[in-house]
């Protein structure tokens, strides 16, 4: 049995068009230059064959792929798009198929392991919550100081105890028997059918067709299923700002991942979701938004609870709407692009009673 690709090697490339991977040149070694010659005039980066999306506007527009290698392929090149019935990568298949099997692979999927922390954790919040309970009672009995500290250090003990039982708990791989209904999962062949798809944000497709040539439709064409003809800046202005902020952190090498589950626009990573966490969520905003004190601190609250840093993206148009508008008819979108201006602050939320220092 071959042996699972080490994930270095699976996200190696930040972007589904890869650098020309060219041999090595020997200065004193003619043929080596002749070689070298040859690599370069005869590599291509560019796919072979351009990834088919398919538009559905019912009611709101969901950007799907749903060929399996080219689903693979944008994942391990960037880690674009969600997987619809996955936590972020597309595996119902895989765990679906390992299910049927009886749990027979190397590992548990990534959303048993998040569900069953989930649930260690819940398990570990009731256990501290009946530890105060106990002590809120002893300090309606009347206890004494020592009683309260005696109780305290045996609850701490007992609490330490148990999550380090929990830490040792491994993850059941086996998700549920097999059930009557997985029987419509089977195809003619009698494989499991393929029944997720990847979907694309707007922001995303919009990027793998204006910013490189990965799909196989134009930039004019995606925009035109987002939103149409418009008449007025304000239909477009949105998705415009938007989009350059989304251009602007992938052009400086950071993996966008959407940021709604922490109520911001997007995520950004490092390296990507399967090799570390996010560190900044990013809200995007235009150049003349104002919101009051409480908009701002409920967003920073959230995303200080996730332990990441708190991003507002002010994107600034340096052209008049009337000049947009007629660029976008024109489909001059590397001009419309280029003529707003990103700027960022980083917003931090701050306690009294921990930023004394």
């Amino acid at each position: 049995m071959a042996k699972k690709k080490a994930t270095v090697v699976r996200y190696r490339y930040p972007l589904p068009i890869h650098p020309l991977e060219l041999p090595p040149l020997i200065p004193h070694n003619p043929l080596s230059w002749a070689f070298w010659a040859y690599s370069y005039i005869t590599s291509v980066n560019s796919l072979i064959t351009r990834i088919h999306v398919d538009f559905y506007n019912d009611p709101y527009v969901h950007i799907l792929v749903r060929n399996e290698a080219q689903m693979v392929y944008l994942w391990e090149n960037g880690f674009f798009g969600t997987g619809q019935l996955s936590r972020s990568e597309p595996t119902w298949k895989g765990r679906t198929i390992n299910r049927l099997a009886g749990g027979n692979s190397k590992g548990p999927a990534l959303e048993k392991v998040t569900e069953t922390r989930r649930l260690q954790r819940l398990d570990f919040k009731r256990r501290r919550e009946e530890m105060e309970r106990k002590l809120l009672d002893l300090r309606k009995q009347g206890g004494s100081i020592e009683q309260e500290n005696e109780l305290l250090q045996l609850e701490r003990e007992a609490l330490r105890e148990f999550k380090s039982q929990q830490a040792s708990l491994k993850v059941a791989n086996d998700e549920q028997d097999i059930r009557e209904v997985d029987s419509l999962l089977f195809n003619e062949s009698g494989e499991v059918s393929q029944l997720e798809a990847l979907e694309l944000m707007p922001v995303e497709a919009i990027f793998l067709s204006f910013a490189m040539p990965v799909l196989d439709i134009t930039a004019k064409d995606v925009m035109h299923r987002l939103v149409g003809i418009p008449r007025r800046y304000q239909d477009i202005a949105h998705l415009i700002q938007q989009y350059v902020a989304y251009h602007h952190y992938r052009s400086h090498g950071w993996c966008v991942r959407s940021g709604v589950k922490f109520g911001c626009d997007y995520l950004l990573y490092q390296r990507g979701p399967p090799l570390e966490h996010a560190e900044f969520c990013v809200r995007v905003l235009s150049s003349d938004d104002s919101y009051d004190y409480t908009w701002y601190s409920s967003l920073a609250r959230v995303v200080a609870g996730a332990s990441k840093t708190y991003v507002l993206c002010y994107v600034e148009s340096l052209e008049d709407p009337e000049t947009i508008i007629t660029w976008w008819k024109q489909s001059k979108f590397r001009a419309i692009f280029s003529s707003y201006k990103v700027g960022e602050v980083v917003y931090k939320r701050w306690m009294p009673g921990k930023n004394r220092d």
